[in-house]
């Protein structure tokens, strides 16, 4: 094709028609980009459909990471249920100055300063992050909870950090009012009875630490049920309705 063209401007300059020549290089030029240009039409189609492929994979993984979130969330608040309720066991025998259930107040005693995990993780915005994709998204509503979300779930985690030591503490002393040690196999599950533990309940109950640390773990658990509902939950499920959304958009 070159050679073609080339032979033809050849020919018009040895004939002499100079203004031919001219008129037909124009139009070779003006060829020449037109096809550029549809070259770069169909280059920046074909990028715009990969990312259309790659945002909606992005999306339909942020969506899963969420749903798992809500899961773990729920199960979290399951957990931290029993917890107080351990704690509010604990509280109700000391006031009453009586045990209506041995083996479920042992069983609180060992478990009421449980440290458990609330980490959530969104590992699907953290690579849209840090790839520098936040642009494929579309939605401003949607970025916007998304780093709402995410500046909940961190703030709610250093919170419940801090509440470690204090629960270290609790077991502690907790533990120092037990004479014995359940079997590690019953602890899974409480049994009828933990054969060769014991407790003074009137000695437990003069240890004002121990009841004012047990009843700060009532409170302080009763308050992350609620931030986890309140601002967790209802977050997490309105970033999927939003996810939902922008993922049909495309």
């Amino acid at each position: 094709m070159i050679k073609f063209l080339s032979k033809i401007r050849k020919n018009l300059l040895n004939e002499g028609k100079t203004t031919k020549y001219f008129k037909y290089a124009v139009g070779e030029i003006i060829l020449v980009v037109i096809g550029i240009l549809i070259a770069l039409q169909i280059n920046n189609w074909n990028q715009d459909r990969t990312e259309h492929k790659e945002t909606k994979v992005l999306l339909s993984n942020l969506r899963l990471d969420v749903e798992e979130n809500i899961k773990n969330l729920k199960d979290q608040q399951n957990l931290l249920k029993i917890r107080k309720d351990w704690a509010d066991f604990i509280l109700k025998s000391l006031d009453d100055q009586k045990v209506i259930d041995s083996t479920m107040f042992i069983t609180a005693i060992t478990r009421v300063g449980w440290i458990m995990d609330y980490s959530q993780m969104l590992p699907t915005y953290t690579e849209i992050i840090s790839s520098g994709k936040l642009s494929y998204i579309n939605s401003e509503n949607l970025k916007k909870a998304l780093a709402d979300y995410q500046s909940k779930v961190e703030l709610n985690q250093q919170i419940i950090s801090s509440y470690n030591l204090g629960l270290k503490e609790t077991e502690r002393l907790a533990i120092g009012h037990l004479n014995g040690m359940p079997e590690a196999s019953n602890l899974i599950k409480p049994i009828s009875s933990y054969l060769g533990v014991s407790f003074d309940l009137k000695s437990i109950a003069k240890d004002t630490e121990f009841y004012k640390n047990i009843k700060h773990i009532s409170f302080q658990t009763a308050g992350t049920i609620d931030y986890i509902s309140d601002q967790l939950i209802t977050n997490a499920e309105r970033l999927k309705s939003l996810i939902t959304v922008e993922f049909k958009s495309y």
